[in-house]
């Protein structure tokens, strides 16, 4: 390479970067959001808004009319009983927008004609007359919208507007009460409000000059920007003092299951991979970045700490270890670097759109910059692949610099536009993070498999896309244009479940979730081999599932009653931890293990022999009495028979019985697999009872599903780990299953039970909905695992399950009997109860 062209080249590239930062910094703080209007096909609505007629004779005037009060039995008749807490405060608000303007005005007319009822009311209203939000409060029910009523009277005509919301509050609560501006342009540009509250204080207004106030009325004139009023029930005093416990569970809690989740972690990963350098390395970054996140997650005044140790440190952290433990450089190819590339312009186009719509760039300085800035990377990429030779390869190279021009430009307007203070797009921020965070779950494939995987990277970025955010907040029409005042929701610290969750919050339930998968994934390579089952590793793999599930009781993010924090009721992970461990830990007899499914025939046919024998010697006692007095026999022909049957019984193996303790010559893994299946179809009836998972976005709906799986994930151990378990028969095992497994459900209730305002009556309901799901789920196992075992064999399951015996029936009897049982208490069931099932440890969520 000649030293002509180096100095081309090099020019070409610092002309590149000179464009980019000549844009830069041109740039300036978007101080308005209101893009400039592009050719489209908008609706009539929007057609024919009050910009594009005359003004009319008078100017329209808009009066908002808002009522706070306490609901009534018939303001909450048509709201589902389970979400009505008897505990927290129902209230009720109706807003009346009025709407004069003269009766010749088109927006009259196309009312009449088109109108927006029922489809676009909603934003219709919001657009034109200002949307009213109830902050700090809990959905009721969704806010209904009558039909505009339109009265016409003296040349003017009035359109009036109707909205009721319904929403729930703690007690000491202090809801707050927003108006936002209206957003269409040409909309009424000074509104008179009203806010009538009989019940309610109005004991803070942020941007608000009273025209005229007094007990329970207060009247304001709002213009452009917004206005807040906090709102204090009458009956509600704040105690100069509040008595704190001195002692609280919550922490200890916390630190306990901190602990013993690091513990059973580190036993999980085995000590073959303690051994390797460069395993140690990643789990001491990772201790200090967990140590770091776990600091700032609850420090309010370091906002940025956990989101760069988050989606920066760990990330790299992860890579390096992936670089170091997958042999061979990853397989990817130029047409790999092209197609990432596109996709790179493709955002970077929506970043550079977004600049030139809001105008933080003038239009010619940011197409001029943006074609130097590419055309000069190109051309710099071409003097220094000039001597590779194929013209092919010098293109791609060609168009991935200049691909890389075009994104450096967009990040570094996105950065710029980021620190200066002024508006930006917010899910900018989240696609960046969703991307950072991507890299993680990406090494971690990577690491699992031995090798990089395409599909893997697609599956990640996708799946860090939807943690981030859910579809619907990434196609919100607000996430890409900030209006004033439109701040993204603050997340609560402690964070709490069911409400509005941070990046940073989402992206460590990411990791939980990540870990878990990965745990499992463990499971299914290790349980190809039977001494998995002994192996202390595998059984610390399964004690770290269970604590991830049972980490905190589920959550309805549709319900209202008291916040959850997420450390908080850890005593649930705990319990399912230390019964887990009773099932699984200690001393077990010694049971041959078949290692074959013929083998497992052989001994399943002498464990039946074994069971007529001691049936025929039994019988031969209860008989024997009555035919040696009847002289049916002698004592000679007794004896013999007794003898003969000894002989038969010394013969056969004196442990024949466990051979129903066995794995039946299948691996842990798909024994596992099949009681986790049947443990899921058995409990999935009771979804009805307790609810099907919710959330306001993907880390919330996920953390919610847990409960569907939480209780097969019990029917996954008595698979698994079947020979270790207590017992030597399928449902002796079940029934020391169900043990553990109800201890760790019910304490999820302790809150509820130990609660003294609810009834003992209603406690009762709880435990027997409680009990009889347990019971029913683990019953049903066992009975089927019976059945399976017989069925591997070969065998009627008739064998050992005679329908026309008493005794043989009683376990089935017992199941149905539990069933009804259960059904009979959901029916029975009244609010309260229904409450506690469905949202025992529910959240609020604040909603508009």
């Amino acid at each position: 390479m000649g030293w002509l062209r180096k100095i081309v080249a090099y020019a070409l590239a610092a002309l590149s970067v000179g464009a980019i930062a000549w844009c830069v910094a041109a740039a300036r703080p978007v101080t308005t959001t209101v893009p400039r209007p592009a050719p489209h096909s908008p609706s009539l609505l929007e057609t024919y808004g009050f910009l594009e007629h005359a003004p009319p004779r008078t100017p329209p005037e808009l009066t908002t009319e808002v009522t706070v009060a306490d609901a009534t039995d018939a303001d909450l008749a048509a709201v589902p009983e389970g979400k009505i807490d008897e505990r927290l405060r129902q209230m009720k608000i109706t807003v009346v927008h009025r709407l004069t303007l003269d009766s010749t005005d088109q927006q009259a007319a196309i009312l009449r004609s088109e109108g927006a009822f029922p489809d676009d009311i909603q934003g219709f209203t919001d657009r034109q007359l200002g949307a009213v939000k109830a902050e700090d409060t809990a959905v009721l029910a969704a806010t209904t919208r009558l039909a505009p009523v339109l009265t016409t009277s003296n040349g003017r005509t009035t359109i009036r507007f109707t909205l009721t919301l319904l929403r729930q509050v703690e007690q000491d609560a202090l809801p707050r009460l927003d108006f936002l501006p209206p957003t269409a342009t040409g909309a009424v540009p000074e509104r008179k409000i009203t806010v009538i509250s009989p019940q309610w204080i109005v004991f803070r207004a942020e941007r608000v000059t009273p025209d005229r106030e007094g007990a329970g009325r207060l009247e304001f004139t709002a213009y452009a920007g917004p206005a807040h009023l906090h709102l204090a029930h009458r009956t509600y005093g704040r105690p100069d003092a509040t008595q704190q416990d001195l002692f609280s569970w919550t922490p200890v809690l916390s630190v306990f299951t901190a602990i013993a989740l690091t513990v059973y972690l580190a036993k999980a990963l085995g000590p073959a991979w303690w051994r390797r350098m460069s395993n140690r390395e990643l789990a001491a970054g990772a201790g200090l970045c967990a140590v770091a996140l776990t600091f700032a997650l609850f420090m309010a005044d370091m906002p940025y700490l956990g989101p760069v140790i988050l989606f920066g440190a760990l990330p790299v952290l992860a890579l390096r270890h992936a670089r170091r433990v997958v042999p061979g450089p990853p397989p990817w190819t130029s047409k790999d670097a092209l197609l990432v590339t596109g996709v790179g312009v493709l955002v970077a186009s929506g970043m550079l759109a977004w600049s030139f719509i809001h105008g933080q760039v003038p239009p010619a300085t940011l197409a001029v910059g943006t074609a130097t800035a590419a055309l000069a990377a190109a051309g710099s990429a071409v003097a220094f692949g000039a001597d590779l030779g194929i013209a092919v390869l010098v293109a791609r190279l060609a168009a991935v610099s200049a691909g890389v021009a075009v994104g450096a430009l967009a990040l570094a307007l996105w950065v710029r536009a980021l620190m200066s203070g002024g508006y930006f797009p917010p899910d900018s921020v989240r696609l960046v993070l969703a991307l950072c965070w991507s890299l993680i779950p990406i090494a971690g494939a990577a690491v699992a498999t031995r090798s990089w995987s395409r599909t893997a990277i697609v599956v990640a970025v996708l799946g860090s896309l939807l943690l981030l955010g859910w579809p619907t907040e990434w196609l919100d029409t607000g996430s890409w244009s900030v209006q004033p005042d439109q701040r993204p929701p603050e997340s609560p610290l402690p964070p709490v479940l069911g409400q509005p969750l941070n990046e940073v919050t989402r992206g460590v339930l990411g990791l939980l979730l990540l870990t878990f998968v990965l745990f499992v994934l463990r499971l299914r390579r290790l349980g190809a081999d039977l001494a998995a089952v002994a192996d202390p590793a595998v059984q610390a793999t399964v004690l770290v599932c269970l604590m991830v599930l049972y980490l905190t009781p589920r959550t309805d993010a549709d319900s209202s009653v008291i916040d959850l924090p997420l450390p908080s009721l850890a005593i649930t992970s705990l319990v399912a931890w230390a019964a887990a461990a009773w099932l699984l830990l200690g001393p077990r007899p010694e049971i041959p293990e078949p290692a074959s499914r013929l083998e497992h025939r052989e001994l399943i046919r002498q464990a039946l022999h074994r069971r007529l024998l001691h049936v025929s010697e039994q019988e031969l006692y209860r008989l024997g009495r009555a035919r040696l007095g009847a002289g049916e026999i002698t004592m000679e022909d007794f004896e013999q028979q007794r003898l003969a049957l000894d002989r038969a019984l010394t013969k056969d193996p004196p442990h024949t019985e466990t051979a129903f303790a066995s794995s039946a010559g299948c691996s842990p893994w798909q024994n596992g697999l099949a009681a986790f299946v049947v443990s899921l179809l058995l409990s999935l009836p009771f979804a009805l009872i307790y609810g099907w998972p919710s959330g306001v976005e993907l880390t919330s709906w996920v953390f919610d599903s847990r409960f569907l799986v939480a209780l097969p994930a019990f029917g996954f151990v008595y698979g698994y780990f079947y020979p270790r378990l207590r017992g030597t028969q399928p449902v002796t095992k079940a029934l020391y299953l169900m043990s553990a497994a109800l201890v760790t459900e019910l304490s999820a209730y302790i809150p509820s039970l130990v609660d003294p305002d609810i009834g003992g009556w209603d406690k009762l309901q709880v435990l027997a909905i409680v009990v009889g799901q347990v019971a029913l789920v683990c019953i049903g196992l066992g009975l089927y695992w019976e059945w399976r075992i017989m069925y591997v064999a070969g065998e009627p399951w008739a064998r050992v399950r005679n329908v026309r015996s008493v005794r043989s029936l009683a376990t089935p009897v017992v199941a149905v009997v539990i069933a009804a049982g259960t059904a009979a208490a959901t029916s029975a069931a009244g609010n309260t109860v229904d409450r506690i099932l469905k949202a025992g440890s529910s959240t609020s969520q604040s909603a508009p």
